[in-house]
């Protein structure tokens, strides 16, 4: 394993399938699509955060292929580079035009692929998070942090979230419970709200806020290693984020949590999908998840191809899937009754791409679930039965430290062997089930 317990950086440890996939081309060719909806852009390298920004775009933040620079980070070599980039797509046409690049990426053993991780608009302003910079991965310049992208392509710090995750380590690390760190952590996802941004890390396994001005707090903590991911929030109401667990992912590790805003109280709403990675607010203020995929339960890779889903986030705690099909899904929004769902955002099985699903409320659910309800407002605040929040100011003077990164390190290779044997098998399935679905409507 690259590491005791798997990081959010599982996400793109199966990603360098180019390299692996290169004598199994064939199993590119097979890699089916969705239920429901097209593809809308396609060509990205490892996609991962999805924004619409006040233009009427779609903005990607994409984390890259590394480089040949080689770092070592707690005694495993990673391979750093400026493969990072920021994308925009037209959803009218589905043209890709470059906004920001040359920004870090880095490949660990694996490989695993971490860079730019989400983007979001404050103020009519594009701003990106990325991951794994800092001195430790190579980027002495450019920190883990959130940055302003300018007009002219050049990206400004606003804040520094490596120096502050180090200065203030969350408790699982500090009593050692926790084994897996990530130098300033892996913040996945973040969204703005009240002009200032809420961060999501799943290495530290918290929320953070960060004000324009830079200053970031903890606003609550998530004990016991989840590896949260997405977030989102209703109206007035709540935030909602997700767990993608840890190896080997069983479906009890994912979970739908609903945290208090702004006191940080957390309890679990809804769970039993495995490898949850996003949550958005639908269409009739429903709440939907999204899931990277399956967990496989024969010998192979960790997900069973093909497998990552749209699922309705139910009152009773359940999730109904409504899409299914994709593939290492990584990202959900909505924009009015049109899904915008970040396919392959690790791009072992092919390039990253967009897929965009019209008039969403009316797709029929994946056969065999329960029919769909009409929508029902996200579930209202429940009384915290845990977590409660842990305050933490400012941040002190930048402090790179070192950082350890337990684990002996090995290859994931051998998982992209077994999804391209597998990839055949699933994309005839899948194929005679998107036909059975063609049928019935």
């Amino acid at each position: 394993m690259k590491r005791t317990l798997i990081p959010l950086a599982v996400l793109a440890l199966i990603v360098g399938g180019t390299a692996v996939f290169g004598a199994a081309g064939a199993a590119r060719a097979q890699v089916p699509g969705p239920t429901a909806g097209t593809q809308l852009a396609t060509g990205l390298v490892d996609p991962r955060g999805i924004t619409m920004g006040p233009d009427g775009m779609l903005y990607v933040a994409e984390a890259g292929s590394g480089g040949s620079t080689v770092v070592t980070v707690g005694g495993d070599q990673h391979k750093v580079g400026t493969t990072g980039r920021i994308s925009k797509i037209d959803p009218a046409t589905g043209t890709v035009t470059t906004v920001a690049s040359n920004l870090p990426s880095d490949v660990a053993p694996g490989p695993a692929a971490v860079g730019p991780a989400d983007v979001a608009f404050l103020g009519g302003q594009l701003y990106y998070l990325q991951t794994h910079g800092g001195a430790a991965y190579g980027f002495p310049g450019t920190p883990t942090g959130i940055y302003k992208v300018n007009g002219d392509g050049t990206t400004t710090l606003v804040a520094d979230i490596g120096a502050f995750e180090i200065a203030n380590p969350v408790a699982d690390i500090t009593n050692g419970t926790q084994k897996d760190i990530e130098v300033g952590g892996n913040p996945y996802s973040m969204t703005v709200r009240n002009g200032a941004f809420y961060v999501v890390d799943g290495n530290q396994n918290q929320l953070l806020q960060v004000t324009a001005a830079g200053t970031v707090s903890r606003v609550t903590a998530f004990p016991g290693h989840p590896v949260t991911t997405g977030i989102t929030y209703a109206p007035g109401g709540p935030f909602y984020v997700t767990t993608l667990g840890q190896f080997p992912f069983a479906p009890s590790a994912g979970t739908v949590l609903q945290v208090g805003y702004p006191t940080g109280s957390t309890n679990k709403i809804a769970g039993g999908v495995s490898s949850l990675t996003d949550v958005a607010i639908g269409p009739g203020g429903q709440l939907y998840a999204l899931n990277f995929g399956d967990q496989n339960t024969s010998p192979g890779p960790p997900w069973k191809p093909f497998s990552g889903k749209i699922l309705k986030v139910n009152s009773d705690g359940t999730l109904t899937p409504i899409v299914s099909g994709f593939t290492f899904a990584t990202s959900l929004i909505f924009s009015g009754n049109t899904a915008y769902v970040v396919n392959n955002g690790v791009s072992a099985l092919a390039p990253g791409a967009v897929w965009q699903i019209p008039n969403f409320s009316s797709v029929t659910p994946v056969a065999g679930t329960s029919p769909a309800a009409a929508p029902t407002a996200a579930p209202a605040a429940a009384a915290p039965t845990s977590v409660p929040a842990t305050p933490v100011t400012g941040v002190t003077a930048p402090n790179t430290g070192t950082g350890t990164a337990a684990g002996t390190g090995s290859n994931f290779g051998w998982y992209l062997v077994a999804l391209a044997a597998a990839a055949a098998g699933g994309a005839a399935t899948l194929a005679g089930r998107r036909a059975a679905a063609h049928r019935r409507r």
